[in-house]
Parts: structure tokens; C-alpha cells; sequence
């Protein structure tokens, strides 16, 4: 099947399925654990690297509005009262750190289009991610408690989710290029068409 020779209005649903197709799967990802996907229980972050493929050739609006939008999604899915440290943060501002992080590396030419480049900005984005949403706990537990619980916290944050932290990014890094290849060949060869 030729992409040329479809319809502009058939040219883009395919366009529209592919984003949200792709969004959907690593939203079924990110719980999952298949072997060879976990180390010590936790898991590649999918969501940053779908990010980092999304907003490479994105504009600063689109990028944003899809940390947003994985951010409430995410946190629709994982969001519960409180948890040990109290209440728990939320996705949105990581995953928007996140993509705006990658559309201003890409526009000052520090990230290219190599799957290379991909797996290393996933690697480092999704240690961001991660001290984002640690900076959350400390800072909701020093405002709604007390600097001393804070410390508390950020024992906890150091000596509990560091090593996930570092296992997630590897792991993000290592699959990336699996994600990354075909979701760009894709949207590369749909957006020439959308454009020509």
C-alpha cells in the first residue's frame, strides 16, 4: 500500500491512529513486565522515551501538551491518596519537563535524530523525570509537614528510589531504539505525504 495515493483525509486519520496507536501501547507497557523488560521489578519508562521520539521534530506547543496529557493519564492510572511519604505527586510536570527538555535540546542541535542520540537522551530524561518527581515528595513533605519529616523523605527518596531511578534509565535507554526506529520511520514518511 502506497501512502501517496491516499486520500489527504485517510492520509491523516492514519496519521492521528499512529500517535494515539503508539501513546496507547506504551501506556499498556508501563505496568507490564515481560522477561528481559525488568530488572529487580521495575521497568523501562515508557512514556519518556515515547516522549523524546515525539518531540524531536514537534513544536514547543505540541511537545508540551503531550507531557500534559501522558501526565494526567498516567497519573488517572497510578494515582492513589497518599502513599508512604504522603501524597503522591503528580506525573505532569516531569513528563513536561521532559518533552520541553528534548524540543529545546533538539532546537540548540545538542539531540539530532540518531537512535543513538534517542537512547542517550532517554537515558539522562528519564533520571529528570525521576528527580522531578522526588523533588515533589521532598517538597510536599516539607511544606504539609515538617523539615524533619523532609529529611525523612529524602533518606528514603536516596536510599530506596535511586537504584530504581538508575535501573529505569538503563533500561529506558537500552529499549528505546526499538520504539524510536519505527515510530520516526512512520512519521516521517506520513508527514512527507501530509506536507507534499
Amino acid at each position: 500500500m502506497n501512502i501517496d495515493n491516499l486520500h489527504p483525509l485517510v492520509r491523516n486519520g492514519l496519521y492521528f491512529l499512529t500517535v494515539v496507536g503508539s501513546a496507547g501501547l506504551c501506556l499498556m507497557l508501563l505496568p507490564t513486565r515481560l522477561p528481559g523488560m525488568e530488572i529487580f521489578g521495575v521497568g523501562p519508562s515508557w512514556l519518556v522515551m515515547w516522549l523524546v521520539a515525539w518531540s524531536l521534530h514537534r513544536s514547543l506547543w505540541h511537545a508540551a501538551t503531550a507531557g500534559i496529557v501522558l501526565g494526567l493519564i498516567q497519573d488517572g492510572m497510578t494515582f492513589t491518596s497518599t502513599d508512604i511519604l504522603g501524597t503522591v505527586p503528580t506525573h505532569v510536570l516531569s513528563l513536561t519537563t521532559v518533552s520541553v527538555l528534548v524540543f529545546m535540546l533538539h532546537k540548540r542541535r545538542y539531540l539530532d535524530d540518531t537512535v543513538f542520540s534517542a537512547s542517550i537522551a532517554a537515558f539522562g530524561l528519564t533520571i529528570v523525570s525521576e528527580a522531578v518527581t522526588g523533588l515533589q515528595y521532598l517538597l510536599e513533605t516539607a511544606i504539609a509537614r515538617s523539615p524533619e519529616v523532609s529529611l525523612d523523605s529524602l533518606n528514603h527518596i536516596w536510599t530506596n528510589q535511586c537504584p530504581s531511578m538508575l535501573i529505569t534509565a538503563v533500561l529506558s535507554g537500552l529499549w528505546m531504539p526499538i520504539l524510536y526506529y519505527p515510530l520516526q520511520l512512520c512519521w516521517q514518511k506520513m508527514l512527507a505525504n501530509k506536507l507534499a
